[in-house]
């Protein structure tokens, strides 16, 4: 599996950072796994007798998309990545801790300790679908309506 094949799932970051909304996060999300997840169980697979082969996956998808950051022009390329380390965080590795081989929460893992590594002022850490989707407030005019709901739904149960 080539690393730029498997770059897609972080590069086509508008389409789905704009889908990172309490509405609409949870069908991105559906899509993006069903989209992408066969791929990466694929490629994990294959380095399957190898963790070292997970590490230089990890490696090689942060080349590639470094590689596309220099494409961009200078300008630009700050938001490219800012853009990109979303896709990381709110999608793929969410995305990689779900799967139902062990070995992709390795990636996840592995994948976010290369790229601390390599920006340790931009550091990140992985999270789970569950608690990014607990992460959205339900608010109107400013008002926090979550608790709200708990306790009519506990009420009413």
């Amino acid at each position: 599996m080539k690393a730029e094949e498997l770059c897609a799932a972080v590069q086509e970051a508008p389409y789905y950072n704009e889908r990172f909304t309490r509405r609409e996060y949870t069908a991105a999300f559906r899509e993006y796994t069903e989209r992408f997840g066969p791929l990466y169980m694929d490629a994990v697979r294959e380095t399957a007798e190898d963790p070292a082969g997970r590490r230089s996956l990890a490696e090689q998808l942060l080349d590639v998309l470094e590689a596309g950051w220099k494409r961009q022009r200078p300008w630009n390329r700050g938001m490219v990545q800012a853009r990109e380390k979303q896709m990381l965080v709110t999608y793929l590795s969410p995305m990689l801790l779900g799967l139902e081989e062990p070995m992709c929460r390795e990636l996840a893992e592995q994948l976010r300790d290369a790229w601390n590594a390599r920006r340790p002022k931009d550091a990140y850490d992985i999270t789970s679908y569950a608690r990014l989707q607990e992460g959205f407030r339900n608010v109107i005019l400013g008002i926090d309506l979550t608790g709200w709901q708990r306790r009519r739904e506990e009420r009413d149960s």
